[in-house]
């Protein structure tokens, strides 16, 4: 009797080992499927090729620079800092997956519709940061007053309204060539009202007047 209770234990043992080693195992893979995975590395490597030759360096003077082609405006906007030429190329990475993040795969046009890279987008841009203001002053008084006048908090600073009347278009477009950007196209070809009149006849391609894309059409307005 005791030897078969001992052996009843023992293989109790076993099983009891085996259940435990299947939870932890489930646990893992669990925890596994819960983490989230950023867009690879090797997308963002074949949007580089795309945009700049794979040059994370590259700036060519044309008001776009690094391997994916930021403007300064937006660099820094998304927590760039610096050139985006002179930040490596996980630096850029990182900023490109917040811009990809609010804007969605829009913001590379036309390297993205040869990808076949679409969505995303949604979450809201980040804030331009604002410098904390200055404690106020306070005069000294006879009678007792307060060590410090309390300091409002500094409200905000709205992103510029976008000019956004409705143009009407004329049925003709233009591809956008290497170191074009709005205003240089508005003035090769005159458009009347400049690049205002150009990005709201493509408000639905155009999300950031900054940036354009080679190989991008462009509606022109009548």
């Amino acid at each position: 009797m005791n030897k078969s209770k001992l052996g009843t234990a023992a293989r109790r043992g076993v099983t009891l080992a085996a259940v435990s080693a299947a939870g932890l195992a489930l646990s893992a893979t669990a925890a596994n499927a819960a983490v989230p995975t950023a867009t690879s590395a090797s997308t963002w490597d074949a949007l580089a090729q795309c945009e700049s030759g794979g040059n994370w360096s590259t700036n060519t003077g044309n008001g776009f620079s690094g391997g994916l082609q930021f403007t300064s405006s937006t660099w820094a906007a998304f927590g760039g800092t610096g050139s985006p030429a002179d930040a490596t190329r996980e630096q850029q990475i990182a900023v490109a997956e917040k811009v990809q993040a609010s804007q969605g795969w829009g913001a590379w046009p036309a390297c993205a519709a040869k990808l076949g890279l679409s969505g995303g987008g949604g979450a809201p841009a980040p804030s331009v940061p604002v410098a904390p203001a200055a404690p106020a002053e306070v005069s000294v008084q006879a009678a007792p007053a307060p060590a410090q006048a309390p300091v409002q908090a500094a409200a905000p600073v709205q992103a510029e309204p976008r000019h956004a009347a409705e143009v009407p278009l004329s049925g003709e477009t233009y591809t956008v060539e290497h170191g074009d950007t709005l205003s240089t196209i508005a003035e090769k070809l005159n458009i009347a009202g400049g690049w205002q009149t150009l990005a709201d006849a493509n408000t639905d391609t155009i999300v950031d007047p900054d940036l354009v894309f080679e190989g991008q059409v462009l509606q022109l307005p009548a």
